[in-house]
């Protein structure tokens, strides 16, 4: 009996694997993707310059009098080229021996169906979940760090994107890290809250380890309220005439998101071994501010009616593709090697935080115990 993925394929038909990864999109479990979600642009490179007209009050006139100017524009420019990704993945002739075990244990069903689903399979997991994942850990950068600094073997990329400065609160460490005798925790709390002072709702995200430093660690002198499988709840507990009372204070009230999905790269020491990756930075907590866009963003169109995203991903042709939209795939059986099933795919994607958006964004660090 011949088992080979080359009649699988074509049942697939041509350029199924194309069709497949661009149909992916992120899921729910990709948080980022809801603050920076996904677009197909025409060009590889993201020119973000903007143009914004804030609304202000119009102006008192007498009669017969001209109209006073109303509206402050502003501009900024973000030009950055997209970061290349791309991997490539092989069925080796010991994987293929393996199936044809289980298939031939299977007995009477349709070979090639069963090929089919596995290249489907081997498709979604190793050449689009890869792609997913290494953008959202872009966007973790972005937002957890207000830049990337990456380096990836011999290849490296680096993107400011202007958070201010007044937004970068102190680095805690030693004592006054989140995990020390003098947690500066609440201190921070509060200084995001003034600092996104506008926003109607406040969103913080923090890796779990961040957060286990926090509730276990009694300077930080809380309660925990609630915890579920995404957020953390907490109260401050205040000294009144000497006794520890639960604060009525609504601003020692804080949900936190726990934030804790890791992807998996080549260990540079040993390609033979992966190691895990998160897609936050242990050491951020970072505030976001929503609710605080109000302007008018020259060719914008229709926006959303909730001003949750901060900006979008950046997702660019390809050169594989001929310059199509959208991410390229292919999974293919090499003439003169019918053991093999190899699958390529590559994307150029990039995050981008919006000019208007950066003061949105307070980020507080504090190394983790």
């Amino acid at each position: 009996m011949e088992i080979f993925f080359t009649e699988a394929l074509q049942r697939l038909g041509p350029d199924a694997a194309f069709r497949i990864i661009n149909e992916a999109r992120p899921g729910n479990v990709y948080l980022l993707s809801t603050l920076l979600p996904e677009r197909s642009m025409p060009s590889y490179e993201v020119r973000g310059g903007s143009l914004v007209v804030h609304s202000t009050m119009a102006g008192l006139v007498g009669l017969d009098s001209p109209y006073p100017p109303s509206g402050a524009m502003s501009v900024s420019a973000f030009l950055e080229r997209t970061a290349k990704l791309a991997n490539e993945v092989v069925m080796s002739e010991h994987a293929l021996r393996t199936l044809q075990e289980m298939m031939l244990r299977v007995g009477q069903q349709d070979m090639t169906e069963r090929l089919v689903e596995e290249v489907l399979n081997f498709t979604d997991a190793v050449l689009v979940q890869p792609h997913l994942d290494a953008a959202e850990y872009l966007r973790g950068q972005a937002l957890g760090n207000g830049m990337i600094e990456w380096n990836y073997g011999s290849t490296s990329m680096t993107v400011d994107y202007g958070i201010p400065t007044t937004n970068r609160l102190p680095v805690r460490t030693g004592a006054d890290a989140y995990g020390g005798s003098s947690s500066k925790f609440w201190d921070d709390i509060r200084l995001q809250n003034r600092l996104l002072r506008f926003a109607s709702r406040i969103v913080r995200i923090a890796h779990p380890d961040l957060i286990d430093s926090i509730i276990y660690n009694d300077a930080n002198a809380l309660q925990v309220l609630s915890i579920t499988e995404n957020t953390i709840t907490v109260r401050r507990v205040v000294s009144t005439g000497g006794t520890p009372v639960a604060s009525n204070d609504a601003r020692d009230v804080v949900e936190i998101i726990r934030y804790g999905m890791e992807g998996e790269v080549i260990n540079p020491d040993n390609p033979t071994q992966t190691i895990r990756v998160p897609f936050w930075p242990r050491n951020k907590l970072v505030a976001i501010g929503l609710g605080t866009g109000r302007g008018y963003v020259v060719g914008s169109g229709s926006r959303p009616a909730e001003d949750t995203a901060l900006g979008y991903t950046h997702l660019a042709p390809t050169v594989e593709s001929g310059g199509k939209p959208g991410r390229w795939a292919r999974v293919h059986t090499p003439p003169d090697r019918p053991w093999q099933l190899i699958g390529q795919a590559v994307s150029n994607v990039l995050p981008v935080i919006d000019a208007q958006c950066v003061n949105r964004i307070v980020i507080a660090t504090s190394d983790v115990s």
